[in-house]
């Protein structure tokens, strides 16, 4: 028996002057491809229960569990908190949520509606969400509903799109209000269909606005890039699952990204099978087993497509990253999704699902790749970047010998005008721990 494997080892080097666009791939084409839409924000076993499913009426198809033999062979190293030639940082702690909405928040100018911002996010749901009238916010936070007002408004101009909405009509238009690649009608039909739009009534959607059904499902399409869930792109994984969906090779001046195709499943087609039945030349058997080989393509061809989008984003992750790397800088250079879209030349939805799930290792250590999107490095208008925020909690903590509660940090910082929640206090204070 003869099978056609798919899987070969991949690696890319990275050029340190510029990014490479994708050749053959362009934001039409991945927009118009649901089955590569569908497997682009799973992981290794995720993409393996995907498969399963995929397959499961193929029978000239074969799943090889690489999964459980490649991470048995991962030995997971401590991140050192030290770069040789580079002063010391703090220790590092997984990028969340409330973290990066607070590294924005703090480019702000210190206002009063930039500490409201600061009190809103501990009324974030876990989806991202905002679930309360300004009216409300503002009884909650303590403020007036003018402040509460124009602060809710600026979070949800920040990172990851579509946070802070109310509910998942307005996380949507958000998302496609702030994505310079979303059709022209999209904002329109969410804003004034989305009830056809959930019961999938593209017919009455038609009717009512008279466009075409192809300029109806090109939107259809696109907002199946889109997150229900903002929160989603900093979900973790406990340690121990952390498998590393890339790994960076560093030679001598040079970066290299190397895709692990041996942690994810391989789909193998058994192509003496189908030869066998292929010449009992009955056209009734040729139609059933023809649309399974076509099937198998398509889907190797997605794979394929799914690994390339990985490396393409990761190498313009490293490529902004390069110092800290190359061993140069402690700190991450300020990164955003807009600011990776823009290098790879993809819509800011699409390269969220290419980021979110995805592990990388570096020198042994793995984290997520979502870790590098941060601004925690840049200094807002009061003169401080997050960092030297987490170093003023480190000190007092320090000089109180660890003694203090997340409350009494709070009522130290603000009389350094620096306005933080317990909870964030909290977040930041595990990392020292």
């Amino acid at each position: 028996m003869t099978k056609e494997p798919i899987n070969q080892p991949s690696s890319s080097e990275v050029e340190h002057d510029e990014v490479k666009v994708f050749q053959g791939l362009t934001q039409a084409a991945i927009m118009n491809n649901l089955q590569l839409l569908d497997i682009l924000d799973l992981n290794a076993e995720q993409l393996t229960y995907y498969l399963e499913e995929a397959i499961l009426e193929n029978p000239f198809i074969d799943l090889d569990y690489a999964l459980e033999k490649g991470v048995a062979n991962i030995q997971y190293h401590e991140k050192e908190t030290t770069i040789q030639g580079v002063d010391p940082q703090l220790p590092r702690m997984p990028q969340n949520l409330s973290t990066f909405l607070f590294e924005q928040i703090m480019l702000y100018r210190q206002t009063e509606i930039r500490d409201a911002m600061v009190k809103i996010v501990d009324y974030l749901d876990d989806r991202g969400y905002l679930p309360y009238t300004y009216s409300e916010l503002a009884s909650k936070i303590e403020v007036t509903p003018i402040v509460a007002l124009d602060a809710m408004t600026l979070i949800k101009q920040l990172e990851p799109a579509g946070v802070g909405a109310r509910d998942l009509q307005e996380s949507l238009m958000l998302q496609t209000e702030q994505d310079n690649h979303a059709p022209n009608v999209a904002y329109l039909l969410l804003e004034e269909h989305f009830d056809a739009l959930s019961e999938k009534d593209y017919a009455e959607i038609v009717d009512k606005t008279q466009l075409s059904y192809d300029e109806v499902m090109e939107c259809v399409n696109y907002f199946h890039t889109l997150r229900p869930s903002p929160a989603t792109l900093f979900d973790q994984q406990d340690k121990i699952n952390l498998i590393p969906d890339v790994t960076i090779v560093k030679t001598q001046d040079k970066l290299g990204v190397r895709y692990n195709r041996q942690y994810y499943p391989k789909i193998n087609f058994n192509q003496s099978y189908f030869d066998e039945m292929k010449a009992k030349k009955d056209a009734e058997l040729l139609a059933y087993i023809q649309p399974h080989h076509v099937n198998y393509l398509k889907l190797a061809e997605n794979l394929r497509l799914r690994e390339q989008l990985v490396l393409e984003v990761t190498k313009a992750i490293v490529l902004s990253q390069s110092d800290y790397f190359m061993h140069k800088s402690s700190e991450y250079e300020p990164l955003l999704i807009k600011d990776i879209a823009k290098a790879v030349r993809l819509s800011e939805p699409v390269v969220n699902l290419i980021v979110t799930n995805k592990n990388v290792e570096f020198e042994k250590y793995v984290c997520p790749l979502t870790d590098f999107i941060n601004v925690s490095s840049k200094r807002g208008r009061g003169g401080l970047t997050a960092s030297n925020i987490k170093q003023l909690i480190f000190d007092l903590l320090e000089k109180h010998s660890h003694e203090l509660s997340d409350e009494e940090v709070v009522e130290l910082l603000k009389e350094q005008k620096v306005m933080m929640s317990s909870q964030l206090v909290h977040t930041y204070r595990q990392s020292f721990q």
